[in-house]
């Protein structure tokens, strides 16, 4: 409340006036003209009649009502005016003496601390509030910032224009509603305030319920001033995701982040499988306050969209190669799958279903498409989400039973160690052929842009403008499109619905270039299914999946770059059948190896360094590359491309491997280019991200010029007003300041701070100097600002051209720099594998050679991750040399045919914790191996083209998919049966043990049976791992002859020292040698005693299992006796049965031999 007038006091001093009524004004001279008489009478004021701090006190009549009346009255009375106005200065024109001029100043800050209580920032501080001899407070990097941000804040929440003086709100008479009233009312006052403020949203209020009506399902993040905040539902989910403060302010929850750390946020929330939108500020101050809107607040658009699949890492995430090696790295290989289904009908009392699948690779720019056939398990579908690792899966409306309850199950898996889970969105509808024909074609004839998304595509048309989209020439768009619009036609609707869905993303220019199309399924290659996968531990370790380490992968990964190494990611899980193909790699492989050439060796140190090229030739596709990102990327690929000599020919290189020489030959192709590009651009202002200074020709973008040129006419004139400063002020030395980012101020000393002209704005203060601005150097400023803003916008449209250029003519040739790259980091890392001890080149045969030889060989994660030597062993299967003479592939070879010794399975038992598993696994690991190109670890290899390794190993359940462990297992089995051919590698690791014995036999004999019996085209080479000692019999079956053989993990058994072990006081030693022969025993009880059980426990174990071995034995003899007793009613009363019932007594006798019953 401010104090009633005292007879001493006038008005508010230099910085407000009173209103310009006739009453106010004579009100104001006549209070003028007492105090010039009473100053003469009585001199100047004493300091004790005059304290500033005092309020002067009412005469003892006056009661509290009157006191109350007088200080409203004076209040409605007031209005403060700027003292910088020129007409204000006319009307209400006084000419005070000084002692009058500090006697009005100190009372007036004496009423101003009272009435504003230091709540608001005071622009122009008098020097006698004790300021240092440095800046004060508005010195402050920060606080002009943060007050702009006030400001802005001020008047969009409550729909008034920002202003430069915080005191403007009091220039008009307040209303009843604001005057202020007794402090007993205060709280009531307070809470209708409350009330009304929950009633009525502010312009800014209105303005975020309208973004988040138009884009439902996504979280804002919107930015208001020098921060970026969540509103209403998005805040309460960010302060719950990130761990932040939420709060309410004024109608809304709010929560808010800085700007620096919106990278990190968004990116913790995509990865949590939240779609996320930017929306700024598309209005700068300047032009803001120079259109008529000003009273409004700032037009916002969403600008930005991101799910898990479509974030791109800018150059700080993947310009160190260190950082790109990391396993989990989001956007590194996830990618986004759309999938198209159509139902086939029931063939063979099965469904049948045909898939359309697009995966789209963001980060790196590749689109992989596939159609093909599957089942009621969807296990074809399951397979190819295992490869492409999805993190986001755009589905039609509606699909089949089968397959939402697999995309459940997919989507419920976590697939990383921060947590993330795999998104599913849905697409508004399916596209039948002729519309996605259509739209296909419209989007490419239109250049790739379309007509924007419904609901998202307007806010994003003024960002999505041919620069920083499509590329493309015309003839380019009709080479594209033939490619598109013969791809198959389900592939073309996931197609469709994919460029729908990115269309929103300003993500389409990734279907630009047709060597973005690559095939998943490839006649070239071997897919390794999911449970390959999984049971191999090709890509994570069962026991540690998020760190990768344990896996085949980290073995084999010695990369430099992360696009080598997701180069050898592909090439691990698809090794190569084709025969010329897998030689040729191997060759370059075996020649880095070597390394007798000056360019391998220097390899290496080339590699040192590079950043993920390939993410950065995204980026620049989707014209997000910033220009120290692109000068990044072309030094370094300007520093490769000079290592090499440039030739016109391959075999001009000098190496022996014809792969290696079209790799080397590529990269000097791109110098010329590379070169040309950098002499367009300075270094410096890149790296400085300053587009306005980045091209070299200033001609070559008109626009930009004359933008600079209106800033330098302003700067000129600036520096004509300071030569009139000068000479006004008497200091030719003169010139202006920068303080706290506020440019061309004046610095007056405190002394001469009264001599300024009153139109000058005190800006900030310091001991000993007071800083101004000059109304021309405020018109100035403020069209100079203009005119910088007006540099930025066409400086950025400038530079989207310049990067719409480099897609359009240069991208191929950077390409295939980028990629030659990646092959030769990829092939070092496997020559760098080859170089370890123990590790041998594969001799692959061709020519329908069925063979496949390792002699000493290792399991490769097991022997990386143990320091123990691993025991080698030996392994053969397939058709002997020369016993194949005159058969092709895959004949019969008549009666004799099948009497050829092919020795294509193993019946593999021994004991438990014997090695029977790691066994299997060695042998499939070093087959793929060898088929991808890279050595293996034995003493020697001899393989022939596989086409598939398939595998069941292990025991786990599919509850999402309403599957029980056992379930599981004949569902992989049946897979396999029916996949399997002569050239497959199959293994069937203890089938049957999910439900009781008798039955587990029954199944694992009648399938083991049923491979053995297949004809040779169909027939596998196949480790069986089995517990099932009666399986050990078809080995000697007569018609299964040379088919299968009968081998075990060796073991020593030894008397244990230990009495009451529990196991019959026998000691087992494993030795994991492949010995050949039967094993009869599993020794589960050791194990069991291994594992810690209590030893009473395991005794009472051990006698049970002699018990049960003992009722075995009897009923084994009783059987033994009731036969023998049919062979000798057989042999003496022949008579008994018929005539073709009758054995030769020789062949009975044979028999009895071979079958054991002579033992009874």
């Amino acid at each position: 409340m401010p104090p009633p007038t005292p007879s001493n006091q006038s008005t508010i001093s230099s910085f407000f006036k009173p209103k310009s009524t006739s009453t106010a004004t004579a009100q104001i001279s006549s209070q003028h003209h007492r105090l010039q008489t009473e100053s003469k009478r009585t001199g100047p004021p004493s300091s004790a009649t005059t304290h500033p701090s005092k309020r002067a006190k009412l005469q003892p009549q006056q009661d509290e009502n009157t006191r109350s009346q007088s200080i409203k009255s004076k209040l409605s009375e007031w209005n403060f005016v700027d003292c910088s106005d020129p007409s204000t200065q006319a009307r209400h024109h006084v000419t005070p003496s000084q002692e009058i001029r500090e006697k009005r100043s100190r009372v007036h800050e004496a009423f101003k601390e009272k009435l504003l209580s230091q709540s608001f920032p005071n622009p122009r501080q008098e020097d006698s509030l004790g300021c240092s001899d440095e800046d004060d407070l508005s010195a402050d990097p920060t606080d002009g910032k943060l007050a702009r941000e006030a400001e802005e804040d001020e008047a969009e929440q409550g729909g008034e224009p920002p202003t430069a003086n915080p005191f403007q709100k009091f220039s008009s008479k307040p209303s009843n509603k604001q005057q202020l009233v007794p402090s007993k009312s205060k709280s009531v006052a307070k809470l209708n305030a409350s009330e009304q403020a929950s009633q009525k949203y502010t312009p800014l209020e209105k303005q975020i319920l309208e973004l988040k009506s138009m884009h439902k399902g996504v979280l804002l993040i919107i930015e208001v001033g020098y921060k970026f905040k969540f509103y209403d539902e998005d805040a309460r989910i960010a302060s719950k995701e990130l761990n932040i403060m939420c709060f309410k302010e004024r109608n809304l929850m709010t929560a808010m982040i800085p700007i620096h750390r919106l990278s990190v946020h968004v990116k913790k929330l995509i990865s949590l499988g939240h779609k996320v939108g930017i929306v700024r500020q598309i209005e700068t101050r300047a032009l803001k306050a120079a259109s008529g809107n000003a009273g409004n607040p700032f037009e916002r658009k969403l600008t930005e969209l991101y799910t898990s699949s479509t974030w791109v890492d800018e150059v700080s995430s993947f310009g160190n190669s260190v950082a790109a090696h990391d396993p989990n790295d989001l956007g590194s290989s996830r990618s986004l799958v759309s999938v198209v289904e159509r139902l086939e009908g029931v063939e063979g009392g099965e469904e049948k279903v045909s898939f359309g699948l697009v995966s789209i690779q963001v980060s790196t720019g590749s689109i992989i498409f596939d159609q093909f056939s599957d089942g009621y398990v969807r296990s074809e579908l399951e397979t190819r989400m295992a490869h492409l690792q999805p993190a986001e899966i755009l589905l039609p409306p509606n699909l089949s039973r089968a397959t939402e309850k697999l995309i459940k199950h997919l989507s419920d898996r976590v697939i990383g160690t921060s947590g993330e889970m795999i998104r599913v969105e849905r697409a508004e509808k399916v596209f039948d052929y002729n519309e996605a024909f259509g739209l296909v074609t419209k989007f490419y004839e239109e250049d790739g842009r379309g007509d924007g998304d419904e609901g998202l595509g307007e806010d994003l048309t003024e960002f999505d403008t041919p620069q920083g989209g499509s590329a493309m020439a015309k003839e380019k768009r009709g080479e594209v499109l033939s490619v598109v619009v013969s791809l198959p036609h389900l592939v073309l609707s996931s197609l469709a619905a994919t460029i729908q869905h990115l269309r929103s993303f300003q993500l389409c220019s990734i279907f630009d270039q047709t060597t973005h199309f690559q095939s998943f399924s490839s006649s070239t290659s071997m897919l390794l299914d999911s449970n390959t996968l999984t049971n191999l531990e090709i890509f994570r370790n069962s026991t540690d999946p998020s760190s990768g380490k344990g896996s085949l992968l980290w073995v084999l990964d010695r990369t430099k770059t992360a696009m080598g190494k997701r180069l050898l990611r592909r090439w691990i899980a698809r090794p190569l059948n084709d025969i010329r193909a897998l030689r040729t790699r191997a060759d370059a492989v075996q020649e880095m190896v070597e390394a007798r050439s000056s360019i391998l060796r220097s390899i290496p140190s080339l590699l040192q360094g590079v950043p993920d090229l390939e993410k950065g030739m995204a980026r620049l596709t989707y014209g997000r590359t910033t220009p120290s990102e692109l000068v990044t990327i072309l030094l370094c690929l300007n520093r490769i491309t000079q290592e090499y000599k440039p030739v016109s020919e391959d075999w001009e290189v000098g190496l022996e491997s014809s792969l290696l020489n079209e790799i080397i030959r590529s990269i000097p192709e791109g110098k010329s280019t590379v070169q040309r590009l950098l002499n367009q651009v300075s270094i410096k202002e890149a790296r400085s991200n300053d587009k306005a200074n980045l091209f070299v020709d200033q001609d070559r973008y008109p626009k930009v010029q004359q933008a600079k040129d209106n800033i330098a006419i302003v700067e000129e004139e600036l520096k004509q007003h300071l030569k009139e400063l000068r000479k006004v002020l008497k200091r030719p030395s003169l010139e202006f300041v920068s303080v706290s980012g506020v440019e061309y101020l004046v610095e007056v000393r405190v002394a001469d701070s009264k001599k300024v002209p009153a139109d000058w704005l005190r800006v900030s203060a310091t001991k000993t100097m007071v800083r101004f601005h000059t109304p021309t150097a405020m018109r100035l400023i403020k069209a100079r600002e203009r005119f910088k803003e007006t540099l930025q916008a066409e400086a950025h449209l400038a530079y989207k051209g310049f990067l719409s250029e480099i897609c359009k003519e240069d991208y191929l040739v950077l390409r295939n720099v980028v990629s030659g790259l990646a092959q030769l980091d990829a092939l070092v890392s496997l020559a760098n594998v080859g170089n370890l001890p123990g590790w041998t080149r594969a001799e692959i045969l061709g020519g329908g050679s069925d063979r496949l030889e390792l002699r000493g060989f290792r399991n490769p994660i097991i022997e990386s991750l143990r320091e123990e030597t691993y025991v080698p062993n030996d392994i053969e299967l397939g058709r002997k040399p020369g016993s194949s003479e005159g058969m092709g592939e895959g004949e019969e070879g008549g009666e004799g045919g099948d009497e050829v010794e092919e020795n294509k399975a193993i019946l593999l038992t021994g004991s438990n914790m014997g090695g029977k598993s790691s066994l299997a696994r060695s042998v499939a690991l070093c087959l793929i191996l060898a088929q991808v190109g890279s050595h293996v670890p034995a003493q020697k290899a001899v393989i022939s083209i596989h086409d598939s390794i398939l595998t069941r190993m292990g025991a786990q359940d599919e509850i999402g998919k309403n599957r029980s462990t056992f379930r599981v297992e004949l569902e992989e089995t049946r897979d396999i049966l029916e996949r399997a051919t002569s050239r497959s590698f199959v293994i069937l690791d203890e089938l049957g043990r999910g439900t009781s014995s008798i039955d587990g036999l029954a199944i694992a004999f009648s399938v083991l049976k049923h491979l053995l019996q297949r004809e040779r085209s169909r027939r596998p080479k196949m480790i069986f791992v089995t517990h099932y000692f009666q399986l050990l019999s078809l080995a000697k079956d007569e018609s299964l002859r040379g088919r299968i053989r009968n081998m075990y993990m060796d073991f020593v058994e030894t008397e244990s020292e230990q009495v009451g072990s529990g196991s019959g006081d026998k000691e087992i030693t494993f030795l994991y040698r492949l010995r050949e022969g039967d094993s009869m025993r599993s020794f589960g009880i050791h194990c069991a005693r291994l594992a810690g059980l209590p030893l009473a426990l395991l005794e009472n174990a051990s006698l049970k299992s002699q018990e049960m071995e003992t009722v075995g034995k009897q009923r084994e003899r009783r059987k033994r006796l009731a036969k023998l007793e049919n062979v000798v009613t057989t042999l003496f009363r022949p008579d008994l049965g018929s005539e073709q019932d009758l054995v030769h007594p020789l062949e009975m006798l044979k028999s009895l031999q071979e079958t054991g019953l002579h033992q009874v």
